[in-house]
This record gives structure tokens, C-alpha cells and sequence, in this order.
């Protein structure tokens, strides 16, 4: 009988919240394929830092031999120019707040 009587609550109850059980799935699927995202990122990131590190370092060892045979050294890109010559995307940038006087302006031009 209290088996009864808790499956029927349960069963209220689900049928009560469905769609908020849907809605529960579903964001509980995008907070893990999201930070899964945000994780591949990270390390993508991770690794064409040190992709340039040993780049920047060999051109280094390039240089010196270079000099010591009296040759001109060759220049080393910073790590922006690394990215754009191997076609490594950047994030874009973030929004910046609009300063007090910008928000005047456009109020008073209105």
C-alpha cells in the first residue's frame, strides 16, 4: 500500500514537471559540452604556446650560429605575428564598457 502510495506521488510529480525536466536535461548537456569546449580550448591554446616557445628557441640557436659566422640574424616574430602566419585563430575580443562621458554624448545628441 505505501509502495502504492509513493509510486503515485512520484508519478505527480513527474508528470507535474515535465517540461522542466526536459529544460533540466537539456542545460545539464550544454554546461558539460560547453566546458568541454572551454577545456580544448584551453589546451589548443596550451600547446601553440609551446609550439612557440620551441619555435622562438630554435631561432634563437639560428642566430647565434648565424652571427658567429658573421652573418645578419634573422628576426624572431612575437607571438601575434607566429599566430597570424600560421593561421591560428585569435579570440575575439571582449566588448569594452562605454566610459560615462561616451554614454553623455549619445543621451545629449538624442
Amino acid at each position: 500500500m505505501l509502495r502504492k502510495l509513493v509510486s503515485l506521488i512520484l508519478l505527480g510529480c513527474f508528470l507535474a514537471t515535465q517540461g522542466c525536466l526536459a529544460a533540466a536535461v537539456g542545460y545539464a548537456g550544454y554546461a558539460v559540452s560547453s566546458s568541454k569546449d572551454e577545456a580544448a580550448d584551453k589546451d589548443a591554446q596550451a600547446k601553440h604556446i609551446q609550439t612557440y616557445n620551441t619555435y622562438k628557441m630554435e631561432m634563437e640557436k639560428l642566430n647565434l650560429d648565424r652571427e658567429k659566422s658573421g652573418l645578419k640574424p634573422n628576426p624572431i616574430k612575437t607571438f601575434e605575428e607566429w599566430k597570424l602566419a600560421h593561421n591560428i585563430p585569435t579570440p575575439a575580443p571582449e566588448p569594452k564598457a562605454a566610459k560615462p562621458e561616451q554614454e553623455k554624448e549619445v543621451s545629449a545628441s538624442k
